[in-house]
């Protein structure tokens, strides 16, 4: 209900994000392949999976860490934990994933790759992503919501991080130079690799089931402290 609203007296809701999606990842994906000189069937899929993947982590984290600010009307007049409202969010976001996914059967289609059984690591590999969303987005919302500048500062954070993930360039560019260490201290990469490689049938890295396990009990730790401690303050902060 909450997407149709948004959505609502337009003919075809929420596939626009898709669409515009779509539209971006052709575009931006042929310019880039012609300037690193790669050949597109081999750039365009990791590519498309992994800026699918990571609008979910950045629109997630961006309205997380607004969320108890744009739902303090009703935290301020209905007694619902405030939990609810973060899973609406998570929830919203999910289903707009779900609708991309469209983008990845397409391209499927159109530039095949070999389908393994080892795709349903993807499961897994999305569980981990949505307990580090969830609790990030818990811990992120209660601190914007005490400290309403860090918002903006989430935001901005987050597009250079885009630039510091492998999305538009690869791994395999920097193997064997010195900054090859930025993808295994930058977290956004290891939970996205858990999403994109069992989807394009390509093998995982133990260490980084290892980091994405860690990185999720630590937010869920986090996110549950901060949670228990400061959820009744949470109204009086908006």
């Amino acid at each position: 209900m909450d997407i149709s609203l948004r959505y609502r007296r337009t003919v075809i809701g929420p596939l626009w994000i898709t669409l515009t999606l779509a539209a971006t990842i052709a575009s931006v994906g042929t310019v880039y392949a012609a300037l690193f000189k790669q050949d597109i069937a081999v750039f365009l899929p990791p590519f498309a999976v992994g800026l699918i993947v990571w609008t979910l982590i950045a629109t997630t984290l961006q309205e997380g860490s607004s969320i108890f600010v744009a739902s303090g009307h009703l935290i301020k007049a209905v007694p619902a934990p405030l939990i609810v409202h973060v899973l609406q969010m998570i929830a919203r976001n999910v289903l707009i994933f779900a609708h991309h996914l469209v983008i990845v059967v397409l391209l499927y289609i159109v530039m095949p790759w070999p389908l393994h059984g080892s795709m349903l690591l993807a499961v897994p590999g999305f569980a981990i992503l949505l307990i580090v969303l969830l609790g990030g987005s818990v811990a992120l919302g209660m601190l914007c919501a005490r400290f309403r500048d860090i918002g903006t500062a989430i935001v901005s954070g987050l597009q250079f991080i885009f630039f510091l993930t492998p999305i538009i360039w690869t791994e395999d560019a920097l193997r064997g130079t010195a900054i090859h260490w930025l993808i295994r201290a930058n977290p956004f990469a290891t939970l996205l690799d858990l999403v994109r490689r069992p989807l394009l049938s390509q093998p995982t890295d133990p260490g980084q089931w290892l980091l994405g396990s860690l990185y999720a009990i630590v937010v869920a730790v986090v996110a549950f402290g901060c949670y228990a401690k400061y959820r009744h303050r949470v109204a009086y902060w908006l």
